[in-house]
């Protein structure tokens, strides 16, 4: 039995019609689900607005310990870095050489005494012989005059005496205030001067309270004026330490310098902060962060959300359709790691935080939410790790 044979012009319509049967039951791909973008929604809040200024901390008193005699360092009886109590020993420098010059002075103090006493006693004498014209009155006066001399030369050797013992008690150097005393310049054994750097022997600061001294521009200065002027005061004062914490106490302005710096344009300004716990020392650095005031209904937004782009800067809007949209805005000051909006957005819009380039203006995306814990968390953990 033949088989069926078609004709030869059929055969190509008939593999076309085969082709085109089995591409159709091939499944067409499927369009992408919209990509999710997280966002915020913009809320007006009263905002305070913060300002650093870089300081240096100082004791409420620092008495810097001079030497004001010269000698070998014979003694020292403190431990560094220790609290001290007014009047307490601290150094001592070699008194012998002083001792006895006080010893001398003290003789010449015991013959001036004597002295005195004769010409005392001979004018006790010659007065009455005097009163009955049994001597001359010139014999009378020569006689007030050597007691008048001896009560001179009495009195000189006396302030001798006690300039010599001045100078014999800076031998001993004591704590003038109670305090903690710093790391000392000397060595047993050193020559001390009372001339030069070699003179300084070390420092106690009174640490009860501490000043920090920090500078402002000539601007922020006069806008602190207006301020007081206007019967606005700073008040609120915090000190940023050098790891990033911040000291438990506010603190309270102090003064500001009688003048501008001409070659800095700048002017000190001094805060003062409680230091009860004693954690605060002399020479730290730190930063005065000053409340400068607070900004009522403003518009925050996380700085990620703002775009730059030559001068001028954008957001992204999530509108009622997921649909992203670009949108022209005014920007503020920076606060943290937010940034005030002050033209271009309302309250409840929804600004994406854009972090994909496949999501472009005019797609549709799923919102979620933005956390921003979740950031400084994998932040936190890349530093430990």
């Amino acid at each position: 039995m033949n088989a069926l044979k078609l004709p030869k012009p059929i055969l190509p319509l008939f593999f076309l019609l085969t082709l085109t049967t089995i591409s159709c039951k091939k499944e067409q791909p499927k369009a992408p689900p919209p990509m999710q973008a997280p966002f915020v929604t913009v809320k007006s809040e009263d905002v305070p607005i913060y300002k650093d200024f870089a300081g240096q901390t100082f004791g409420d008193l620092d008495i810097e310990l001079i030497a004001r005699v010269d000698g070998i360092l014979t003694g020292i009886h403190f431990k560094e870095g220790q609290r001290v109590k007014k009047g307490q020993l601290l150094y001592t420098i070699d008194p012998l050489e002083y001792d006895t010059k006080v010893e001398q002075v003290r003789g010449q103090v015991a013959g001036a005494q004597s002295n005195l006493v004769n010409a005392e006693e001979e004018l006790k004498r010659i007065r009455p012989l005097a009163d009955m014209n049994a001597v001359s009155k010139r014999e009378l006066d020569a006689a007030v005059a050597k007691d008048k001399a001896a009560r001179s030369n009495l009195n000189s050797v006396q302030a001798s005496l006690r300039n010599q013992q001045i100078e014999r008690s800076y031998c001993d150097i004591k704590s003038p205030i109670d305090g903690v005393i710093g790391l000392s310049n000397a060595r047993l054994g050193d020559y001390i001067t009372r001339i030069g750097n070699d003179s300084k022997l070390n420092t106690v600061s009174k640490l009860e309270k501490v000043r920090v001294q920090f500078t402002v521009s000539e601007a922020d200065y006069l806008r602190y004026q207006k301020q007081v002027k206007a019967g606005e005061r700073i008040t609120d004062l915090s000190l940023i330490l050098s790891d990033g914490s911040t000291h438990p106490y506010k603190g309270s302005l102090n003064f500001s310098d009688t003048k501008i710096d001409p070659t800095t344009g700048t002017v000190t300004i001094e805060a003062q902060f409680p230091n009860p716990d004693g954690t605060l020392r002399s020479g730290q650095f730190a930063k005065v962060r000053v409340l400068i005031r607070t900004q009522k209904d403003a518009i925050v937004v996380p700085q990620k959300a703002v775009t730059e782009i030559q001068g001028l800067f954008q957001v992204s809007i999530i509108d009622n359709k997921n649909t992203i949209q670009t949108r022209m805005v005014e920007v503020g000051q920076k606060i943290g790691v937010d940034w005030i909006i002050t033209k271009g957005l309302k309250p409840d819009e929804k600004v994406a935080i854009i972090g994909n380039q496949f999501i472009q203006p005019g797609s549709t995306v799923v919102p979620v939410p933005y956390v921003a814990d979740k950031d400084k968390k994998q932040i936190a953990s890349s530093l430990n790790n």
